[in-house]
Parts: structure tokens; sequence; C-alpha cells
């Protein structure tokens, strides 16, 4: 008896020391059962803009490290897993002199145990991804964490309520735009403004606000580092379903009181005593902002040389630069919605659209848009899914690291018209550069572009009845 003991404990012990010895894993998924937390703990580090580097590269780099510090405790306190939980990202000014002092990420992390060693993980994803960036999504109820430790909520204007009327459209480097200021809130513009339009997450610290096609406000970690009223990063295939907000639509603007909409560049090179450039944009600078006047010619006459008139404007932090983005497709959701169309699967609702977009606009139709990925995109009334888009995309070419095509069921970007013919079989008619196939419960275009002399499929729309 006593030899057995001996064995038990001399198991357990080599259980414990194999546990301690080995790392514990950066869970993606939550652990499909009541898991243990064995702590709760918040991890620093200090962010340092290396020359050389650009600030995304050294946020990426001070994230991996501050990750592989919890892995490490987690590793010594002997658990099964970590889970990243929240995430904060101090940014001084960028032209603070305490700039490398005070930059900092901290990461709030859970230390777990799964119910048992090689226990199934649930579907249900963590909030952060191994590179500690938010798996970002977008619902009316989403929440971000700001600088000063507040939550703030933000809500498009769903119900089409009055905005309030703007009392000023000046523009100058002390009163903002229109009255706000860079580096205001996401809860000031919205006090000022009224609910916007759209929301769009861009990034996990990077979120996009709009008010109607006409006014575009950045916000970076929660403090307004941009406003322009001209769109930057989507594509005209998407800009072209979104509504308009006629307080902006005039361009009533006035800038420092002396450039206004439609004034020939040349005048503003005398106004404001400033050249413009080779890109026809005159740039003034004060302390860290930034305020862009560029000029477009409206007309263009043979001949003759083009008149500019200043058209767009911006007003941002000097030293915001937002890098390309990585948007991944939502495979999850179009294989979804395509399977329902081949009666494999109920209609996704309303809810669990929501919780997966990265933006939601209120489009020109009296209904809102969620934005799923760089093609898809799902217009919805209430908890109604009225149709689906596949388009060739919705941002713009140059704001994207890389444009992969979209896919619905067995149908590809960039196939041919006989392949998708081939597809369908007979059930379908086809004219020019479309074919359209329906049921009793939906009816789906497919739109061709001509590319090396062959029709490719470019884009689609489905419609549910």
């Amino acid at each position: 008896m006593r030899y057995l003991n001996m064995k038990v404990l001399l198991g357990a012990c080599l259980a414990m020391l194999a546990k301690e010895s080995s790392a514990a894993e950066l869970l993606q998924f939550y652990p499909a059962c009541d898991y243990g937390v064995v702590d709760t703990i918040k991890v620093s580090g200090r962010l340092r803009f290396s020359t050389g580097s650009t600030n995304a590269e050294s946020l990426a780099k001070t994230r991996s490290e501050v990750i592989q510090d919890i892995l490490d405790i987690a590793k010594k306190r002997g658990v099964d897993g970590v889970i990243l939980t929240k995430k904060s990202v101090v940014l001084d000014s960028l032209a603070s002199e305490s700039r490398v002092v005070r930059n900092r990420v901290t990461f709030t992390a859970q230390l777990v145990n799964n119910c048992a060693t090689g226990a199934a993980l649930s579907s249900k994803a963590t909030p952060y991804d191994a590179s500690g960036l938010r798996k970002f999504a977008l619902s009316i109820e989403s929440k971000i964490r700001a600088k000063k430790q507040h939550t703030i909520t933000y809500q498009i204007n769903t119900d089409k309520l009055p905005l309030p009327p703007i009392e000023s459209f000046s523009i100058d480097f002390e009163q903002g735009v229109f009255g706000l200021r860079l580096q205001s809130t996401y809860d000031e513009a919205v006090a000022l403004f009224g609910s916007p339009a759209g929301v769009y997450v861009l990034d996990n610290d990077l979120l996009l606000v709009s008010y109607g096609r006409d006014l575009w406000l950045t916000f970076f970690n929660d403090k307004l580092v941009s406003v322009t009223n001209r769109n930057v990063w989507f594509s005209n295939e998407l800009l072209s379903m979104l509504d308009f907000d006629a307080r902006f639509e005039k361009q009533e603007w006035r800038i420092l009181n002396k450039v206004s909409y439609d004034m020939p560049m040349l005048d503003v090179e005398k106004a404001i005593n400033t050249q413009q450039n080779s890109t026809h944009t005159a740039v003034l600078k004060h302390a860290s902002q930034t305020i862009s006047i560029e000029g477009i010619a409206k007309s263009v006459e043979r001949n003759r040389q083009p008149d500019y008139l200043a058209s767009f404007y911006s007003v941002s932090h000097r030293d915001f630069e937002p890098s390309r983005l990585d948007v991944a497709h939502n495979t999850h959701i179009a294989d979804s919605l395509s399977r329902y169309i081949n009666g494999d699967l109920e209609l996704v609702d309303v809810d669990t659209l929501k919780s997966l977009a990265i933006g939601e606009v209120a489009s020109d139709k009296d209904t809102n848009l969620l934005i799923m990925d760089n093609h898809l995109v799902v217009e919805v009334t209430g908890s109604t899914v009225n149709r689906v888009y596949l388009l060739d995309s919705v941002f713009r070419q140059d704001k994207l690291t890389i444009n992969s095509s979209w896919q619905f069921g067995a149908f590809k970007q960039g196939q041919s018209m006989a392949a998708v013919k081939k597809l369908l079989e007979d059930d379908l008619f086809s004219f020019d550069d479309m074919i359209e196939v329906s049921d009793d419960r939906f009816n789906q275009e497919f739109f061709f572009v001509d590319y090396e002399d062959e029709l490719q499929l470019s884009s689609s729309e489905v419609t549910f009845y």
C-alpha cells in the first residue's frame, strides 16, 4: 500500500512538472465548458519608435513582446492557456518630447485552465488574435475602450432622426472643423453632429465615422486625428450606395475665413499666402496640425489650361499616417448565405450578421448596409435580410495590403461567363454582360466585365423574397 501511494505521488509530481515545463497556449477560442480562471494579470511594455521602422511596425513589435511576457508568466504559473481580454495603447502627442517615455502598450489577460487535458474549445472566438489585434467586429451594441478609461458606445442614425443644425461652417486651427477640434473624442463628435450615418472599424484602434458622403472623421485610440470632406477609404462602387447628409452636401465650409468651395486655386494662393504644389494642393501647418486644400479641374477644354477650383479640404494631425488595411474574408457568412440559397441552411439572422460586421452605414434606400469584408455587403431592414452584394471591392485598392477575390458557394470572382453558365445549367436568363437566376426564395444577378477578350465575373447581387 505504501508503494502504491508513492507511485501515485510520483505520478502527480511528474504531471505537475510536465505542466510547468510546457508552454501555455494563447487561446483563440474559449473552452467549451465552465473553465477555471486562475488569475487575471495586466502587463505593459514601453512603446519605442525605432529609426527606420513605421509606427505600425513599432506597435506590432511591442505587442509581440508584451504577449510573450504574458505567456512566460503563464508558463511559470503552470496554467493551460491565456485569454487576452483587454488592450490599451497610450500615445502622447507625436510631437511630445516625452513620447518615448510615456507611450505604452498594455494587455489584460486571464490565466485559465481547461476542464480536462485536450478538452474541446467552443466556437466562440476570444477578443484578440495571436498578434494582439482585435478580431474586430461591429454591432449596434459594440463598445470600444477609450484612453481615459471610459466606455463609449457607437450607434448609427438607424431611424433617420432629425440631426442638429451646424452652427458654424468655419475651419481653422483653433476651433477645428465646424467646432470640432482635433483630439476630440467620439462622444464629443456625436454631441456636436448627432448620431453618424456610418461607423467602420478599420483596424483595432482606428475608427472611421461618416456623416453622409461629405464628412469623414477618423479616430485613433478614440482621439480625432483627421477630418475631411473627401472619401479616401471606399470604392466608388460602395460610395454610390450611401445616403447623403444635407448639412454637409452643400459644401458651405470656409477655411480661415478666406477660402471657400469652388474658389480658384490661384486666388487661394493669394488669400493664404501659400503656393499650391504639383498636385494642386495648398498646405498650411501650425504646431501639430495640417490643413490641406485641394483643387480639382471642373472642366477641361482642348488647347486650354484647366482651371483648378478648391474642392476638398482636410484637417489632420501632422504625423498621422494610417497603414494599409488587412481585411480578412468573412467566409463563414458567405458560406451560410450561399448554403441558404442552395436550400441547405436557414437564413442567418440579422443579430448574427451585426456581431460579425466591420461596418454599418445608412444606405440611400432607407435601409442599412452591413459591411462584412472587402467584398460582402448585406442590406437589412430591422430584422430582415433584404439583399446581399458581392462587390468588386468595398475599399479603394490603394488602401489594402492585398485584395483577394470573393467566393460565394461554387461561384468565384474572375470566373468566365461560360463557367458560370455551366454551374447554373439551364435555369438562367442571360443578356450581354449579365446572368440572372431565380426561384421562389431569391433572385441572383451575376455581372461581368470584359478582361483580355473574355467576360469575367466581377460582382453579384442576391435579392431575397
